[in-house]
Parts: C-alpha cells; sequence; structure tokens
C-alpha cells in the first residue's frame, strides 16, 4: 500500500519534504509539545490558533488559545537545507513529535529519515537599544524580523487598513497582535484616534520610530554573519497608495542616509505607486525591486478575493509601468497558488513574464476565521508541475526566485531551480 513516502521519488529529499509539509501541514503529539519545551522563548513560534476581530477600525487576535507551534523549521539531508512555513492541520499524516530531546516527524508509526531543526531567534534581536537613541525600553527584534535565516524585513507600520474598512482579502488572517502594549511601531489600530488623519498619525510616531529602525538595521548589517542577507520593506494598506508611499520614501530616504541599500539584495512589497516619480526617486535611494501583489490572476476572482485593492486593470497597468522604469525582471507580483486554475495561472505568468513582470507565488492554504477557511488547499501534483513550468519561464527570461532557500518559506521554486542546475 502506497503512503505518502511514495510520493515525488523523482525530486531531491529537500525538495520532496518541503512539498509535502506544504501540503499536508503537519499536526503535534502532544497538541502543547512546543509549550513544554523549556527553552522555547529562544525559537521562532506563532500561536497554533489565531482570530482576527475587526471592531471600530482596529483589528485585535481575540483567540484565547495558548498553545504554540514552530512557525518554521529547517530541514536538511546533511548537505542542503531549506526553510519551510509550518501550518497546523489537525488532520495532517504528518506528526511532529519530540524522541529523546531531538525533533522528529513521523508517518503512522515510522520516523522519517530527515534531519530538522527549529529556526533560532538571531541573538541580535534581542539586544537592547541605547536609551540615547529610543527613550523606552525597546530592542532590535522590536523593530526588525528576520524570516527563515537570512531575510531581515521591515514592516513599516503595523496592520492592513482594508482589515479595518471591512474588505480585507478572503484568505488573509494578518496575524495581528493580541494587543498593542507590545509594539513600538507605528499602528494602523491608532488612526481612529487621529480621525483618520494619516500624516498627523504618522508624524506623531515617525521620529522615534525611524531612529530605533535606523539603529537596529545598521547593527544588523554591521553584525552580519551570514554569507548574504535580503533586505525585504513592506507595508499593508492604508486609506489611499499615496499615504503609503509617502510613509515608505520618508523611511526609505531616512534609511539611505547612512546605509548603502544597493549593496544588499533587497524589495519593496508595497501596493502600487500613485507617480511614477515615486519609484523613480526609490530606485535612485538603492531600492533594487518592486512587488505588487495581485494575488489571483482573473479579473472576476480578484475582485470577489480582494475587495479592497484598486480595480483590476488599474493594478496591471501599474505593474505595466513600474516595468519602465526598473526594467525586466526587477518588477514582482505574488499570487495565493490555488485560488485559479493551474491552466489559467501558467498561461497569465507567460503572460506578465513577456512583458517583464515576475510571477511569485504562495501556496494557498486554508486560514480559520477566514472567509476561504472551507476552501480546498490545491493539488499538490499540480503545484509541482506549475513550479516546473514556472521554472521554466524563470530560465527563458533570465528571472530569479525571489530570496533564496533559506528564507524562501512558502514556495519550491528555489529548490526546483537548484535540482535542475545540478
Amino acid at each position: 500500500m502506497n503512503t505518502i513516502l511514495d510520493e515525488y521519488k523523482n525530486f531531491s529529499p529537500i525538495a520532496k519534504w518541503k512539498i509535502l509539509l506544504l501540503k499536508y501541514g503537519v499536526k503535534f503529539e502532544p497538541l502543547d509539545l512546543f509549550n513544554k519545551v523549556s527553552n522555547i522563548d529562544a525559537y521562532k513560534v506563532k500561536w497554533r490558533v489565531v482570530q482576527p476581530k475587526a471592531n471600530g477600525y482596529q483589528v485585535y487576535d481575540i483567540s484565547q488559545d495558548k498553545t504554540v507551534i514552530p512557525s518554521e523549521i529547517i530541514i536538511s539531508d546533511g548537505n542542503t537545507k531549506s526553510v519551510v512555513k509550518l501550518r497546523y492541520n489537525e488532520k495532517s499524516p504528518i506528526t511532529i513529535i519530540l524522541n529523546e530531546n531531538k525533533i522528529c516527524m513521523k508517518i503512522d508509526d515510522k520516523k522519517v529519515d530527515i534531519n530538522i531543526e527549529l529556526v533560532k531567534k538571531a541573538d541580535i534581536l534581542k539586544e537592547k537599544i541605547p536609551y540615547e537613541v529610543v527613550k523606552k525600553d525597546v530592542c532590535i527584534g522590536d523593530y526588525i524580523d528576520i524570516v527563515g535565516v537570512d531575510r531581515v524585513s521591515i514592516l513599516f507600520f503595523e496592520g492592513c487598513f482594508n482589515w479595518l474598512a471591512g474588505k480585507p482579502c478572503k484568505f488573509c488572517d494578518l496575524h495581528p497582535k493580541k494587543n498593542d502594549d507590545n509594539t513600538v511601531k507605528p499602528t494602523l489600530n491608532n488612526l481612529v484616534k487621529y480621525n483618520f488623519n494619516v500624516k498627523k498619525w504618522w508624524n506623531d510616531s515617525k521620529e522615534e520610530y525611524l531612529k530605533g529602525l535606523e539603529y537596529s538595521l545598521n547593527k544588523i548589517i554591521k553584525e552580519n554573519k551570514l554569507n548574504h542577507i535580503h533586505i525585504f520593506f513592506m507595508a499593508g494598506n492604508m486609506p489611499t497608495n499615496k499615504d503609503v508611499w509617502d510613509i515608505a520614501e520618508e523611511t526609505i530616504k531616512y534609511l539611505s542616509k547612512t546605509i548603502e541599500l544597493q549593496k544588499f539584495d533587497n524589495y519593496l512589497n508595497i501596493a502600487p505607486h500613485d507617480t511614477l516619480d515615486r519609484i523613480k526617486r526609490i530606485k535612485q535611494m538603492g531600492i533594487k525591486q518592486i512587488q505588487y501583489n495581485l494575488e489571483v490572476v482573473s479579473e472576476e476572482n480578484f475582485n470577489n478575493t480582494c475587495p479592497g485593492k484598486m480595480k483590476y486593470n488599474d493594478f496591471m497597468n501599474k505593474l505595466q509601468e513600474a516595468t519602465k522604469v526598473y526594467g525586466k525582471g526587477n518588477v514582482r507580483s505574488n499570487f495565493v497558488l490555488g485560488l485559479d486554475s493551474m491552466k489559467e495561472t501558467i498561461e497569465f505568468a507567460n503572460k506578465i513574464a513577456k512583458n517583464g513582470i515576475v510571477f511569485d507565488y504562495s501556496v494557498f492554504q486554508p486560514k480559520k476565521c477566514t472567509p476561504y477557511s472551507n476552501k480546498v488547499a490545491p493539488d499538490f501534483e499540480e503545484v509541482v508541475k506549475f513550479s516546473e513550468e514556472l521554472v521554466k519561464i524563470y530560465k527563458k527570461y533570465n528571472f530569479k526566485p525571489i530570496f533564496c532557500s533559506l528564507s524562501s518559506r512558502s514556495s519550491i521554486v528555489n529548490e526546483i531551480m537548484m535540482q535542475y542546475s545540478n
């Protein structure tokens, strides 16, 4: 009788297990396994259950569940490593256990022969920021996150206005804070207190935030012990695209005065520009690639899935406009793979590639407490075939996958590119 161990035999062990973990998710034995690990705070974990609730133009996680699970793990076969984003699935055939204090996976009662590591929080994130920089008891990790091993993520502010306005993307669970007491970043939950005056809200927050952010990024760069880092700037949506670009441009300009951003692999993931002059200026500041996430392929599906975003045709035009400034291969768009048919999706990936736009993806996984919680995850045989076709497109147009295997958690393009190049 075939089991999931027999699946994807033609792939390297790392690619195979990344596919399987994304496909099935995992369960834990016992359920609160990682709550009982004494030093779990040293590792990257997340709440097993998230329940975002919008009320009065504020969004908080109201879940009372206190079970934590690893947010990501590193799998390796002794030679190659890859990071994988974990998803809890009570019906998964894959179980994570502790065996003599070592993390293991099993299927039925058979142990899986693959090395698994929790991803440790970088020590530098715990480092305190001097009081003369920020007059609060804060650390570098309050301003910057490290995703996987080497993706330095910078969030301009907490939250997304589409959630506040009751028009979130239907697959998104946002992962809001349980409260705002533990954030030093500007938070959109406070925007209502300013009668939605974005400029006043930002001006009241920015001085301390920018100082702390600049110090933190400089410190990470100077003490970087990795072979490389990816710097990933991100922003949720705001009442207007001008609002979010005002903040992004001011922040990047502030950082670029002391940091040569062009030395690093970097990206700006943001709502489409309001004017072309914006992206001309941030390109001069050292931003190498920009990313506008359309999320779904077809116009009808886009209108239904992402009601808070700009009109589909306007979005497509903005992507095309951006290539005039950044050139082909430097403008990206991420898609939630599985929300459109694979045939339509690969045709669309080919279409935008001809126009110089790079198709990225994250595999759709149904998330509880979202409108799409009952949708089915895509058939992973199709995901694999799609990824192989996408790699062919990348090779044809000389595109590169986003990030690398140690920081791209929900895609297998890096692993397949690596396999094809061996």
